[in-house]
């Protein structure tokens, strides 16, 4: 399947209700920042993050992965969210058939989730980084695609740092004023917070489907998801670690029991 849709709004503006909305439209996955810190195989995978963050460090490169083998090989039919929203120009002139939902909210409102929602990534960061080197690997990455670069907030790690209202709402509003401008009007919905399934699916041309909209990820979620987040990362560090501690085990027995041995024999 080629790409269907790509989500030009910024986190924090219903992007993963929407997310769920294009998965029950098309049947099939839609990509986003859930993606790749709580991959779910076979359509994501653990190693999504570390594409992104190889291709964040290439200053020859495009800052993003190969979109072919990150989307339509692997059966999305949707993008939303950072980092997609980051590189919709992009996206948009690599698949010219595809639509652009631009999920907008009131500025203050926006701000006001986002910087929740990363206050609370960064303390499980700091919290929980020295035992998941993922989470650390997660934050750095966001730190040099958009925390930086976006919202001049480069030291969220350190202890009592947040973003600056200022900085973040002239971004987002800058943002989705670029986008407006760029994507052909008959080529772009501006969907508001809480629209709902009529203006989506009379820009896609899809029926409305028979169960209602999507409404996930309200701030009462943020604690939980960021604990999945958390204990994914473990499992993976213990996914990886497993064989070296195996193997340590193993020798360790090895040798004790080759020394073990010695003694009886030399008695």
């Amino acid at each position: 399947m080629t790409l269907q849709v790509i989500g030009a709004g910024y986190g924090r503006t219903g992007t993963l209700s929407l997310k769920r909305a294009l998965e029950i439209l098309y049947n099939a996955p839609c990509y986003h920042m859930e993606s790749i810190l709580l991959p779910s195989p076979p359509h994501s995978s653990s190693s999504d993050l570390e594409l992104w963050d190889a291709a964040s460090l290439d200053p020859a490169g495009p800052g993003h992965p190969d979109w072919a083998a990150l989307l339509t090989d692997r059966g999305y039919a949707a993008a939303v969210d950072f980092p997609i929203c980051i590189h919709y120009a992009d996206l948009a002139a690599a698949f010219p058939d595809a639509k652009v939902i631009l999920t907008v909210r009131p500025a203050a409102d926006w701000f006001r989730s986002w910087s929740y929602l990363i206050d609370t990534l960064w303390k499980v960061i700091r919290g929980w980084g020295w035992a998941a080197p993922r989470l650390r690997t997660a934050g750095d990455w966001q730190t040099r695609i958009m925390f930086g670069p976006l919202f001049d907030a480069w030291h969220l790690d350190r202890h009592g740092e947040s973003f600056a209202q200022a900085p973040c709402v002239a971004a987002y509003e800058a943002h989705n004023a670029a986008v407006v401008a760029a994507i052909p009007p008959e080529r772009l919905l501006v969907m508001n917070l809480g629209d709902g399934w009529e203006p989506l699916c009379a820009f896609l041309g899809l029926p409305v489907p028979n169960v209602p909209y999507p409404r996930v990820n309200a701030a009462g979620g943020v604690t939980a998801f960021f604990r999945h987040v958390r204990n994914a990362a473990l499992v993976h560090r213990a996914r990886r670690t497993a064989p070296a501690l195996v193997a340590a085990v193993t020798m360790a027995a090895a040798v004790a029991a080759t020394a073990l041995g010695g003694g009886v024999d030399r008695a």
